[in-house]
């Protein structure tokens, strides 16, 4: 893998708002952007210089996107690890495929974390109401029953609080495969970035606070300041994770403090994770160049927060308070995907909000005095 110049084609599989960003971003850097999504609405249709739309894992279309590139990258996590590895063998994936192999199997990607000594919740692989009694046994309740595939719609989670709950168990475990994990009380989340770039050097980015509403990530927040004792265990682990995958370009953590202090790693999110784009507000480089640079062999800079930060998650249900904020928050700065077009879906995403202060309480305060976002 060599050198890509500006002026190369990156050919982009999966759509998506953060795709859409990534164009916007490779425009800029001065590439040209070839996209295959399978749905003819995708917001990134509207940020690429040529698209096709068509299934993600069609040969026909793989090989078609794959001739037009001169480098390909994913950008939907649930892309078949299996056919990424058969695409290296044809073009220039810099990405690779291992890291996508291990993320998308729950057991897999504990397992890994396992060998290295990283604290994950205990967790087992679970076939029959048996296993999952003897898992419980060792685990007690409450307890979470996840699929072992993670991007399905099918299987959902489950969690078991008492012994009677046990009765659902052989009809779930007849629809698909799961893992029984242990049930952590959470008292906050946190995120990190890392690159990896082709000569194996690894580089760590400002952690990330993470503030969910339910499953959804609603607002990420970065400070200048942190507990200087968990910043540095939450580097160490990201670096421990880095140097012992297979990969190109960058890549997320997720991290979940209990309620007794005890750090665990939540996940692992290959290549963009959205709460990272409050980096561009608080540091002045954004994850998209960070990526790019990474996959074509661009060297990669040292980034610090500038000021404190955060991005707000805009999502259809509550884009009329935003734009009621738009008239009275001038110093915020609101971001809206070019061509969305409202499909009544409550949590879908159709932009965001970057706001930036110079301390963490002046921060928190303008953001909490909207009662939309929380920043605890």
């Amino acid at each position: 893998m060599a050198f890509v110049t500006p002026g190369k084609t990156l050919g982009i599989i999966g759509g998506g708002s953060e795709t859409y960003l990534l164009e916007i971003e490779a425009k800029r850097m001065g590439f040209r952007t070839v996209l295959l999504t399978k749905d003819e609405n995708d917001i990134a249709t509207t940020g690429a210089d040529f698209f096709l739309i068509g299934e993600l894992e069609n040969v026909n279309n793989l090989d078609e996107i794959g001739q037009r590139s001169d480098i390909l990258l994913y950008m939907d996590e649930d892309f078949d690890s299996v056919i990424l590895s058969q695409l290296e063998k044809k073009y220039n994936v810099s990405q690779g495929s291992y890291l996508l192999s291990i993320v998308q199997d729950r057991y897999i990607e504990r397992t890994f974390l396992n060998k290295l000594n990283v604290n994950v919740p205990p967790f087992f692989a679970v076939a029959s109401k048996d296993d999952v009694q003897k898992a419980v046994s060792m685990i007690g309740f409450p307890c979470i029953l996840k699929p072992i595939r993670k991007y399905q719609s099918k299987l959902k989670n489950v969690i078991l609080y008492r012994e009677q709950d046990l009765s659902q168990v052989d009809d779930l475990l007849k629809s698909g495969t799961y893992i029984l994990e242990a049930w952590i009380s959470t008292k906050e989340e946190f995120s990190i970035m890392i690159s990896k770039s082709i000569d194996g050097k690894v580089h760590t980015f400002p952690m990330i606070k993470d503030i969910y509403d339910g499953k959804t990530l609603m607002s990420s927040l970065l400070y200048q300041k942190n507990d200087p004792s968990l910043e540095a265990e939450i580097q160490s682990v990201a670096i421990q994770i880095a140097e012992n995958i297979d990969y190109v370009g960058i890549f997320g953590i997720g991290f979940i403090i209990s309620d007794n202090d005890v750090l665990y790693v939540k996940r692992i999110y290959p290549g963009i994770n959205y709460s990272a784009n409050v980096y561009n507000e608080a540091t002045g480089v954004s994850q998209f160049e960070i990526h790019l640079r990474a996959i074509c062999d661009w060297p990669i800079p040292e980034i610090y927060p500038r000021v404190d930060a955060a991005t707000l998650k805009i999502i259809e249900g509550t884009l009329a308070q935003s734009l009621e904020l738009l008239e009275t928050k001038q110093q915020w700065k609101f971001n809206y995907y070019t061509g969305f077009k409202e499909m009544n879906l409550d949590n879908r995403d159709v932009g965001f909000i970057s706001v930036v202060a110079d301390n963490s309480e002046d921060l928190d305060s303008d953001i909490s005095s909207t009662k939309i976002w929380r920043v605890d």
